[in-house]
Order: structure tokens, then C-alpha cells, then sequence
């Protein structure tokens, strides 16, 4: 399950306007105390594979569009912290569906990216 965390931004709040881009995004913490830096991956399975999946993808939207909305230089190595602390937290254990469902949304968008980037756009309908 998804641990309990804002999903949206407070009311009247921008990504600019919060203390830390982490209180953004409902998968992160900023770790305490202050200065400790950024848990970049704070979710727990629920068990059931299906529904874990579509969590990760939920959460990977929720990345993506967030980037999108605030391209900065930070932002563009931010996939790469939640990597690393999905591989840390995941410890002996193998990846549950939300990391399989977070990857795998974050590989169709890379691929869409990827078609427009060289041109090889479908043609008539999607592939």
C-alpha cells in the first residue's frame, strides 16, 4: 500500500512554493532530521500483484507529470535517486508490482518520448 502522504498539492501550493520538492510527490519523504536528506521511495506492497501494479503506475504518472510541470536540472537526476532507493529499500527482496507497474509506465512513456525524438511515429493507430 501506498504509505500516507499528501497525493496532491495543498491548497493554493505550487512545487515552488513547498518547503521541498519531496512534500510533492506522495511516494517521498524528507527525512528527519533536517538535513538527513530524502527517502525518494516510500511505499509499501499491499500483496496483491495486480493492484500493486497499478499503484506503481499511478505513482510513475505522478512522477512524470511532475517533471513535466517543473523541468529543472535537479529534477533530471531525479529518477536516478529513485532507483537507487528502490534497489536499497527492496533490500533481499524481489521487486513487488508497484516497482514492476512504476517501471514499467516510466518504460512506455520512454518509448512514446523515443518515437517522437527519432520520428518513427506509427502510422494509422498505435502499435
Amino acid at each position: 500500500m501506498m504509505s500516507e502522504h499528501n497525493t496532491a498539492l495543498p491548497d493554493g501550493a505550487s512545487a515552488n512554493s513547498l518547503a521541498h520538492f519531496a512534500e510533492a510527490l506522495s511516494f517521498m519523504r524528507v527525512r528527519a532530521p533536517k538535513g538527513s536528506g530524502i527517502n525518494y521511495w516510500c511505499v509499501e506492497p499491499t500483496g496483491a500483484y495486480g493492484n500493486d501494479c497499478a499503484i506503481g503506475a499511478k505513482l510513475a504518472t505522478e512522477y512524470l507529470e511532475f517533471i513535466g510541470k517543473h523541468p529543472t536540472v535537479g529534477h533530471a537526476t531525479l529518477l536516478n535517486c529513485i532507483v537507487s532507493d528502490i534497489h536499497k529499500n527492496a533490500g533481499s527482496r524481489q521487486f513487488s508490482g508497484i516497482e514492476v507497474g512504476f517501471f514499467r509506465q516510466i518504460n512506455q512513456f520512454a518509448m512514446v518520448a523515443a518515437q517522437l525524438w527519432t520520428g518513427n511515429l506509427p502510422k494509422g493507430g498505435a502499435q
